[in-house]
């Protein structure tokens, strides 16, 4: 009796299995019904409404499903509760709406100058929604992301995903942030999350195209402040973000010229806070390793100039972080951390805006690799 039973579940479970896969393959075929959205543009009307703009891939279906194609359409709505967006985009479309797929979430500066909480609404009422969207904030005007003018890929959220995803470019002149990451930041010290700035090129031959411009920073859900490509690269420094790209100092030579040097990736940084007579001091330590890429003028590589050429760096670098320091502490805004570093390392002093007693101590070491051959570029 015992085997027999054994023999009828068995039975079971193998003729389960072409169930499984007939069901498999009436969901694959059902992608031909659906919509993706790959991005969304977050805008306010001069009534406060808030305005979505969708991007879509939708498949475009004919007689013949070899001829099916995928199409880049942008749904426009607005609405004033983000939790309806949904519902309302279905009512223009011919096929039920998906978020499983989508890859960026992009503010304009109006928007997120107004508050970006309510942006978050939708993505919790929708439980396909991915927590790794990433996000930025879009400082173009908005015809440009209805019409892009970048050639490399069709779908502006593929192309900005890859944009914002990359490390190099971000560390350069932003930072990489997700959904999730953004909604655990909030929560942590002084509660300020930074989020690339998405710029668009008003060139003549590059009009249209879609560059990163520095940070913006959101405290609360509000946009507090920006900065831009070169202030970005000393905010990395700050926080012990990895920082890419070239950075220049004078010639040695000839001060009326300049010496271009690539940074490299193997940045170390450290970093520590002490509590002394009541001050705070935030320390931090950073070697740097470069290359001369480029040479204003002539210049030969001797002992001498390296070592020059390391110090002006050494001191720029330091300068220009003490002022940054100082320009945002002034303002009583804490965009570095200093707030949850204190609390991390003195979880029983319960004071807050310690920013406002702190003092920066940063120290930075430059090595340049080169040669002692004489370079001359003008």
């Amino acid at each position: 009796m015992m085997k027999h039973f054994k023999k009828i579940t068995v039975l079971l479970l193998i003729l389960s299995i072409p169930s499984c896969l007939l069901t498999s393959c009436l969901g694959y075929r059902d992608l031909d019904h659906v919509v993706f959205v790959t991005s969304i543009l977050l805008d306010r009307d001069e009534e406060n409404n808030i305005v979505f703009y969708f991007e879509t891939l939708n498949s475009i279906r004919s007689s013949s499903m070899e001829a099916n194609q995928e199409k880049r359409i942008i749904y426009k709505i607005g609405i004033q509760n983000p939790g309806d967006a949904i519902n309302e985009l279905e009512s223009h479309t011919s096929a039920p709406v998906t978020l499983a797929h989508n890859k960026v979430l992009l503010f304009t500066e109006r928007f997120a100058s107004g508050g970006v909480d309510q942006a978050f609404e939708l993505f919790e009422r929708w439980q396909d929604s991915s927590a790794r969207t990433l996000l930025g904030i879009f400082v173009g005007d908005t015809d440009f992301y209805v019409k892009p003018n970048h050639q490399e890929e069709t779908m502006t959220g593929l192309y900005l995903y890859d944009m914002l995803g990359d490390m190099q470019s971000v560390t350069s002149n932003g930072v990489k942030i997700n959904i999730k990451e953004f909604m655990s930041q909030k929560y942590i010290g002084s509660r300020i999350n930074s989020v690339p700035i998405v710029n668009v090129s008003k060139d003549e031959v590059t009009e249209g195209q879609y560059y990163l411009d520095g940070l913006g920073l959101i405290q609360e859900y509000k946009l507090i402040g920006k900065l831009n490509s070169e202030e970005t690269g000393y905010y990395n420094f700050l926080v012990g973000k990895e920082v890419s790209g070239n950075i220049n100092t004078r010639n040695p030579e000839d001060e009326t010229k300049t010496v271009s040097m690539m940074l490299q990736n193997n940045k170390r940084y450290k970093s520590e806070v002490k509590l002394e007579n009541e001050v705070l001091k935030l320390i931090i330590k950073i070697k740097l390793s470069t290359d001369i890429s480029a040479v204003q003028g002539k210049l030969e590589l001797t002992g001498e100039t390296v070592a020059k050429m390391e110090e002006t760096m050494e001191e720029k670098l330091e300068r220009n972080c003490q002022k940054m320091f100082q320009e945002w502490k002034d303002k009583k805004i804490d965009i570095f951390g200093v707030q949850e570093k204190f609390e991390r390392k003195y979880p029983s002093d319960d004071r807050k805006n310690i920013l406002e007693n702190t003092e920066l101590q940063i120290d930075f070491e430059v090595k340049i690799n080169g040669t002692s051959a004489v370079r001359d570029a003008t």
